[in-house]
């Protein structure tokens, strides 16, 4: 991947990470993010909902950018993050991430960290599309090709 189609802030912007399990979003995270200098907010590291909730208070108390790397996969888990963040008056970006079955589990079973199998049927079930009307300043949807992402506008 060359480039962001979107700027990136090093103040008040949270980018909210939307897919199932094993779809890319650590490693999205990682490779792109990481080095930009965001936080990095995620369950499966914090393990808890109140050290999740501190860690997001601290960057919307200092104005850093974040990203919460959850699956999210519905708008009423997505709301909370998008409300706190507006209120903070940060930039609200969404990226999902291509949530093909096959492939997540595939590269599930590929990973040192597996998620049980069935968490990722679970969660597909429970996946709703994104929408502006949530709150996002911008929607983008992310794909994994030839071990690369490819980033493209949000056509949902």
């Amino acid at each position: 991947m060359d480039t962001l189609p979107f700027d990136i802030k090093k103040a008040r912007q949270m980018i909210i990470f939307i897919g199932i399990q094993a779809s890319g979003k650590t490693t999205f995270f990682r490779n792109v993010l990481a080095e930009q200098g965001y936080v990095h907010i995620n369950l499966d590291t914090l393990h808890t909902r109140h050290k999740e909730q501190n860690a997001i208070n601290e960057c919307l108390g200092v104005g850093s950018s974040f990203v919460v790397d959850n699956t999210n996969p519905t708008k009423a888990e997505r709301i909370r993050y998008i409300a706190e963040a507006k209120q903070h008056n940060y930039e609200v970006i969404g990226l999902f991430f291509q949530s093909i079955l096959k492939d997540c589990i595939a590269r599930n079973e590929a990973r040192a960290n597996k998620v049980p199998r069935i968490a990722i049927p679970g969660t597909q079930n429970r996946l709703e599309m994104p929408d502006y009307t949530e709150g996002f300043d911008r929607l983008y949807y992310v794909q994994i090709a030839e071990n690369d992402f490819v980033i493209t506008d949000w056509k949902g």
